[in-house]
């Protein structure tokens, strides 16, 4: 059989800097007598017939991966195209004749947003990980020295780690980096997450800034991603160079491996993983990576990537951003349950984000109907970054979930306190104005429904929530 290989050159990485995605129109018909052609991505143990249909496109995607192709199979001749856009997508499109009909066939390597090698997988999989990365800690530190942060909030603003890290940075703060991150009130929360969660896509190589396996972590336009630290990654490097960034985070690497143990100590998150995989009947992720820093004061994010080892099996990784453990340490008004407590609330509150916003995404429409009603919910005055009904009712769904939670694993003094401060939390804290009522429903939702799934339970909670807004 004939072989014709496409290839279309294309230098990306290790860089990342200028790409986009890419679209390709073949110009030659390819030319089947029969009703379908034969298509396999290199992951593929066989072709995958498609058959011609009432469709002018016949279509075929595959996550993109270094060096994957895909090949066409025709009756006496086969053509193979090599993923060059990695990882970027990558669209092919070739006329194509069916039994004398004539069709577009489109082939797509689609974007990823990380890229794990198969010793990293098989290192990591099973394993509850908790980091203070460098590159993380250098984001945080700049968002903490930058023009917005005293107005806007977020940040530790007290205590000797903070006190060190004004006092060493003092000298830069002329430097051009603070311009970049100088923007205005209204942008200022997507930009912060831009900044602080992509800083985990790069790590150090002596004085530069080099992509790891993480592309893109959260994005203004993931086609591109395009992020705030990447947009600034030179004038970062420069500042850490000058500054001499690097020499003051190993002279504090004691201290943060110091939190590093506490944190793990108190984030049970293979516990969490296993609760809701219980309440969502779904499996947990195969590695958690919970990522802090001693200066985060809220703002918390999390993300999910996956990938497939080198035998295919599949593997997803979940990435927590949260503050450290030293927050509560300094409380003395708190008993060490409570730390404990208060400390899993900002954990859980991001992990169970992944098992709630999927189930959510099943009552779109009726949850639109419902919480569309935005002053009743949450004014937008306190709210305005959940900018979708669904994100308001994830953020009282996720939150009133810890209490459930709570009850479950704490003494009944820790969850009742822990309870009553989540409440506290949202009501006064967040803007969520009927955060209570909707944590009480859910509560007694789940005690007069105790062997049912919480994924289960859905649509009594929407119930309640549309009797409860029309009152």
């Amino acid at each position: 059989m004939l072989f014709r290989f496409i290839c279309f050159t294309c230098f990306l990485l290790p860089a990342l800097s200028f790409a986009q995605p890419k679209t390709v129109f073949h110009k030659d018909t390819l030319k089947i007598a029969g009703t379908s052609v034969g298509v396999r991505f290199s992951h593929m143990k066989a072709p995958l017939m498609l058959p011609g249909k009432k469709y002018e496109i016949i279509d075929l995607g595959s996550d993109g991966a270094p060096g994957k192709t895909v090949t066409v199979y025709l009756e006496n001749d086969s053509i193979q195209i090599r993923n060059d856009n990695f990882p970027y997508e990558e669209k092919h499109f070739f006329p194509l004749q069916l039994a004398g009909k004539n069709y577009k066939l489109r082939l797509r390597f689609n974007n990823v947003t990380a890229s794990f090698p198969s010793a990293y997988i098989r290192e990591n999989r099973g394993r509850a990980l908790v980091e203070v990365p460098e590159t993380f800690e250098l984001a945080n530190i700049l968002l903490m020295l930058s023009p917005p942060a005293k107005k806007m909030g977020g940040m530790v603003d007290t205590g000797q780690y903070h006190d060190e890290v004004m006092a060493y940075f003092k000298p830069f703060l002329g430097h051009p980096v603070f311009k970049a991150l100088d923007v205005r009130e209204a942008e200022y929360s997507n930009h912060y997450y831009e900044f602080r969660d992509n800083s985990i896509c790069y790590e150090f190589k002596g004085d530069q800034l080099m992509p790891t396996q993480y592309f893109l972590v959260y994005g203004s336009d993931d086609s591109t991603y395009s992020n705030a630290f990447r947009s600034n990654v030179g004038l970062i490097a420069d500042f850490a160079r000058q500054s001499n960034f690097r020499a003051f985070y190993q002279s504090h690497l004691p201290y943060y491996r110091q939190l590093i143990a506490q944190q793990a100590e108190w984030s049970d998150v293979a516990g969490m993983q296993r609760w809701l995989g219980k309440q969502f009947s779904q499996r947990g992720f195969d590695t958690s990576k919970l990522i802090f820093s001693p200066i985060i004061n809220s703002r918390h994010s999390t993300q999910q990537f996956g990938a497939s080892d080198e035998h295919g099996k599949s593997f997803h990784e979940m990435v927590l951003f949260v503050n450290g453990p030293n927050l509560y340490n300094a409380k003395s008004d708190l008993n060490e349950q409570q730390r404990r407590g208060v400390m899993a609330g900002i954990i859980f509150t991001e992990v169970d984000h992944n098992y709630v916003n999927p189930r959510t995404d099943s009552f779109r429409a009726q949850i639109d109907s419902i919480f569309g009603n935005r002053d009743f919910w949450a004014p937008v005055s306190k709210t305005s970054f959940y900018s979708k009904p669904a994100y308001i009712f994830n953020e009282y769904m996720t939150h009133a979930l810890f209490s459930l939670y709570a009850i479950d694993t704490f003494d009944a003094s820790t969850a009742k306190f822990l309870i009553a401060r989540r409440e506290a939390l949202n009501v006064e804290g967040r803007g969520f104005a009927k955060f209570r009522e909707f944590n009480a429903a859910l509560m007694k939702i789940k005690k007069e429904n105790p062997d049912t799934a919480v994924s289960d339970l859905y649509p009594k909670v929407i119930d309640w929530c549309r009797s409860f807004a029309t009152r």
